[in-house]
């Protein structure tokens, strides 16, 4: 009994912690977005933060291949 008392209060820890982490990730963006005074300045201030993703580049196959156009296959 003791060890299902302690695994609920630990299961019960755990979503207390996930929840706050939430919590405070809305909070942020929210006082992002009412700290900026337009659109513009809020999403510039956003993608200082996210990185863009990576863009891969093939081989190219020739010399006038160009290796940023993606063939079917590529994904």
């Amino acid at each position: 009994m003791f060890y299902f008392c302690a695994f609920i209060l630990l299961m019960v820890i755990t979503y207390q912690g996930v929840q706050l982490t939430v919590q405070q990730r809305t909070i942020k963006d929210l006082n992002d977005r009412l700290m900026a005074r337009n659109f513009t300045e809020y999403a510039s201030s956003r993608a200082r933060e996210d990185p863009p993703p990576e863009v891969k580049s093939r081989k190219p196959l020739s010399w006038y291949d160009d290796p940023d156009i993606m063939d079917g296959d590529d994904e």
